[in-house]
């Protein structure tokens, strides 16, 4: 059997979700998901085949936040700008006056190895818009908020 224990495993104090620059780490967050997807669609042809196309990006990521009081109103926020500016789950939640639209944000997604060495890797997603913030009390008695953030764009 092979020796995996090379010190390059992710384990879950090194998966780190930010918020407009990776200064503003939502640190709360507990069963956190990236899911990079793409819709595969399926057509038939005349001669008994099938093509595939592949759909525009459907990325998503989630998690459960243990709700604050400062997550709601101003969670990690450190500049007013709509670009990089962070706010709380209400305003990231709140449609734009002119637009809108909820605000788009940067959101990253940083992986760092068990060793803490250099070696990490970072997913940062452009324009994702918070689409759900679901509040509940679970059985324990803590007040929990599951996210679901949509990230049309690729990952860079």
């Amino acid at each position: 059997m092979g020796h995996f224990d090379t010190g390059k495993e992710i384990n879950a104090k090194k998966f780190n979700i930010y918020i407009g620059s990776a200064s503003n780490e939502w640190k709360l967050v507990q069963n956190a998901r990236v899911l990079v997807s793409h819709p595969i669609f399926r057509e038939p042809t005349t001669s008994g085949g099938v093509i595939t196309y592949t759909g525009a990006a459907d990325h998503t990521i989630s998690g459960t936040l243990l709700f604050t009081t400062d997550e709601w109103t101003t969670a990690n926020s450190d500049t007013p700008s709509a670009a990089t500016g962070v706010a709380g789950l209400a305003a990231l939640l709140s449609p734009d006056s002119t637009s809108g639209e909820v605000r788009s944000k940067t959101w990253l997604v940083k992986f760092t190895d068990m060793n803490a060495s250099s070696t990490t890797t970072t997913l940062t997603f452009a324009n994702c818009k918070l689409s759900v913030a679901d509040i509940s009390k679970s059985v324990e008695g803590a007040v929990k908020v599951d996210i679901t953030i949509v990230c049309p764009d690729e990952p860079t």
